[in-house]
């Protein structure tokens, strides 16, 4: 009996002893596991603060831009100059125009409204103009075909492209300021 009873106190004292590992190691565990996140919560704490930061300076920088800008456009003047402007359409032996402007832009593979394309014999290709009262346009054509070659050598002109031979005689011909935009 007393064997008996030594056998269960030490199997007791190995279950006990086992627990108590067990529930040791487990708290390790957790403490590894509440230490980690600390350190991830952490970490996203300087994460969001840099970003808060980064936010301020940006839209310092861009208040400080646009207050800049601001004084820029009260400042500079803007060169209109009067230009004859007048309106052409594609594929017009007529006019001397086909489908490819100077800029190897396929107009039949272009849908002509959704591009405001103008033809100039002074203004750089790619530029961007404005024509008052028109709008914005861009120069992707220097009309060099036989209607400007014979008739506009000495003037500053602008082309409208319009889709229609129709809506390019209705335009006519006329005296109006442009500057260019970029």
């Amino acid at each position: 009996m007393k064997l008996n009873k030594l056998t269960i106190l030490i199997a007791i004292s190995l279950i006990a002893t086992l627990v108590l590992v067990i529930v040791v190691r487990e708290n390790q565990h957790d403490k590894t596991i509440a230490d980690y996140l600390d350190r991830e919560i952490l970490k996203e704490q300087d994460r969001l603060e840099t970003y808060r930061e980064f936010t301020k300076n940006y839209n310092e920088l861009q208040d400080n831009y646009d207050e800049l800008y601001k004084k820029y456009e009260e400042h500079i003047e803007y060169i209109w100059q009067t230009f004859t402007i007048t309106g052409y359409s594609v594929n017009d032996p007529q006019q001397g125009t086909n489908n490819i402007v100077a800029t190897t832009f396929n107009l039949d593979y272009t849908r002509v409204k959704d591009l405001p394309i103008v033809a100039s014999n002074c203004i750089p290709l790619y530029t961007l103009i404005e024509i008052r009262g028109l709008g914005g346009f861009i120069v992707l054509d220097n009309g060099l075909g036989y209607w400007a070659s014979d008739h506009w050598e000495d003037n500053n002109w602008i082309d409208i492209l319009f889709d229609s031979k129709d809506e390019a005689l209705e335009f006519g011909v006329k005296e109006l300021e442009v500057r260019v935009i970029r």
